[in-house]
């Protein structure tokens, strides 16, 4: 599943900038030009890229991980970093569109 993720202002966009806010969290990280692969528990697989001003992450869950709100709250707070908007303000953005 893919999703755009819209960044906020005074936020900057970069493969560095992922990778060091990534490297904490996930278990393997492999960059490849202008995408960034990557998993932690629960989640097998995330790919980001960078789309002009947004952020596109595409995830594969681990459907047997036994802990699925561990994963999502792990998968808000790297979002949450590299984006600037928490769950709820993303949330609340989406809703608008």
């Amino acid at each position: 599943m893919g999703r755009e993720y819209p960044v906020k202002k005074g936020f900057t966009l970069s493969i560095e900038k992922i990778s060091e806010v990534l490297k904490p969290h996930c278990g393997y990280l492999k960059t490849d030009g202008d995408e960034i692969t990557c998993g932690f528990p629960g989640m097998k697989k995330m790919v980001f890229k960078i789309s002009g001003k947004k952020l596109f992450v595409e995830t594969e869950t681990d459907r047997e991980y036994k802990n699925p709100q561990e994963t999502i709250r792990e998968f808000n707070i790297i979002i949450e970093q590299i984006t600037g908007y928490n769950a709820k303000e993303r949330k609340k953005l989406a809703s608008k569109e």
